[in-house]
């Protein structure tokens, strides 16, 4: 085999793999908090129990072998104080972490995928927090009555 074949085959399975990478990760969208709840994605986790009443356009991405889990939901302006019980009041930088989350996700916002930029976050009119127990990162427009969550 001639050594542009090689580097075109080599150049092909690695794209192939690539597009296999995640492949245990799921979707899924519901109209509502109680069409999520009633699927089961809330208790199983996938969803946290925090999002509000009125919580509508609900997407969630999940991974089932290591459990990192993605989702956004728009909200009803008066359901801002819900959201902000379950947050730590405290802004939090997100430059130089990183959000994994699948390419193939297209309804994630580029501006929260890959190594984040603080000042473009901003930019985008995002505040950032995490839930008062830590372990998820929550970003929301207020003004928008969308917020963007992720746990990894």
């Amino acid at each position: 085999m001639k050594f542009a074949a090689r580097r075109l085959l080599v150049v092909c399975l690695a794209a192939a793999a690539a597009r296999c990478s995640n492949i245990d990760v799921v979707t899924a969208s519901y109209a509502s908090r109680s069409e999520a709840r009633a699927s089961g994605a809330i208790d199983r986790g996938w969803i946290p129990a925090w999002i509000p009443e009125s919580a509508e356009g609900i997407r969630e991405a999940h991974d089932l072998d290591s459990n990192r889990r993605w989702g956004l939901f728009d909200f009803a302006p008066g359901e801002a104080d819900a959201i902000r019980a379950a947050l730590d009041p405290s802004s939090v930088s997100l430059t130089g972490i990183e959000c994994g989350i699948p390419g193939r996700i297209e309804w994630w916002p580029l501006v929260l995928r890959g190594s984040l930029d603080a000042g473009k976050i901003r930019d985008a009119a995002l505040e950032t927090y995490r839930t008062k127990a830590g372990s998820v990162i929550v970003v929301v427009n207020w003004k928008q009555g969308r917020a963007y969550y992720w746990a990894e």
